[in-house]
């Protein structure tokens, strides 16, 4: 059974990404939390989270408005070798994004990866082939 970690999220859009890469809009989310001081004052610690979310999703993202976001927390080391983390979006407020964008991809020389695996195509032998003629020729009816 294939078990994911999901993370809930609540806050403001601050702003949007969508000019990052060609598949993903990137954008962050402000979470205030309150809290009282040793005074008795209330005090305000936000938070921010970053978010990845497919360019086919359906829903329009805007700034300052008020979301909530249900989401796989993934990670990567940037280019300076820090830590980057962030949330890859599989609902926001309540409506599923797209499921697929984990599973299918495409590696650097441009084979499909399913589930990260590569999809290579292998010729088939001439076997196969006349095999597959004959199946064919049955299906329409030719001998």
């Amino acid at each position: 059974m294939d078990i994911q970690d999901y993370i809930l999220v609540h806050g403001i859009i601050t702003s949007i990404k969508d000019n990052v890469d060609n598949k993903f809009i990137w954008f962050d989310i402000r979470k205030d939390e309150y809290y009282k001081d040793k005074d008795g004052k209330m005090k305000n610690n936000p938070s921010f989270f970053s978010v990845r979310v497919s360019k086919n999703m359906k829903y329009k993202l805007e700034t300052n408005i008020e979301i909530i976001v249900k989401g796989i927390p993934k990670g990567f080391v940037d280019k300076n070798g820090y830590r980057q983390n962030y949330i890859h979006a599989t609902e926001i407020n309540g409506l599923t994004t797209n499921k697929y964008d984990e599973i299918i991809s495409y590696d650097t020389d441009g084979v499909m990866l399913w589930n990260g695996k590569r999809c290579e195509s292998i010729p088939m032998s001439k076997e196969e082939q006349e095999e597959i003629d004959k199946l064919i020729k049955e299906c329409i009816g030719e001998d």
